[in-house]
């Protein structure tokens, strides 16, 4: 290759036309690029989303077959509740209720360590928006196929349940479970 001060104006008109091109594409391919991780994500969600409904189908299914927490037989068995009128906007996955206590359940196909905290805030949710349940004891507890250790530690801190699938049914895997 000439020096660059010896190039004639054909040279670098070819030059310019040349990387141009390659810009083009390069676009192209990253467009394409683009377009499979965008249809790789949307399958990926597609499958998340077709796990967490398979999660909360089988405990709630569960749930109904045997309405019964900790020893306690409950009556009524609420499925993605909401209240009404909302002091707190919040949805409940599973609550169960009887005379004197109330559970909620949070579903999870993976419980992740932030999922035991954010149990408060159900709590302090569910208080606001019924106030009839505030002489009922309330268990908080988490419902996953999958506990890591780390969050099996903090739910038996916190005092939160852990509902776990084992088999055909379900077990308790967590200690320590207060009433709040």
């Amino acid at each position: 290759m000439k020096k660059k001060e010896e190039l004639s104006w054909a040279e670098i008109k070819a030059l310019f036309k040349e990387t141009d091109r390659q810009m083009r594409e390069t676009d192209k391919r990253i467009a394409r690029t683009e377009k499979m991780i965008a249809n790789s994500n949307q399958r990926i969600e597609g499958i998340s989303r077709s796990n967490g409904e398979f999660c909360e189908e089988y405990f709630i299914n569960s749930f109904k077959a045997n309405p019964t927490f900790m020893g306690e037989k409950y009556d009524r068995i609420l499925e993605y509740h909401r209240p009404y009128p909302v002091v707190i906007d919040d949805e409940y996955d599973l609550v169960l209720h009887n005379g004197s206590s109330v559970v909620l359940i949070e579903m999870k196909y993976k419980a992740d360590f932030n999922d035991v905290g954010k149990m408060f805030s159900k709590l302090k949710s569910y208080r606001a928006n019924f106030p009839m349940y505030k002489d009922y004891k309330i268990y908080l507890c988490l419902a996953s196929f999958r506990f890591p250790a780390n969050v099996k530690a903090r739910a038996a801190k916190d005092g939160i349940g852990l509902i776990q699938q084992k088999g055909e049914r379900f077990e308790m895997v967590s200690e320590n479970i207060k009433a709040w």
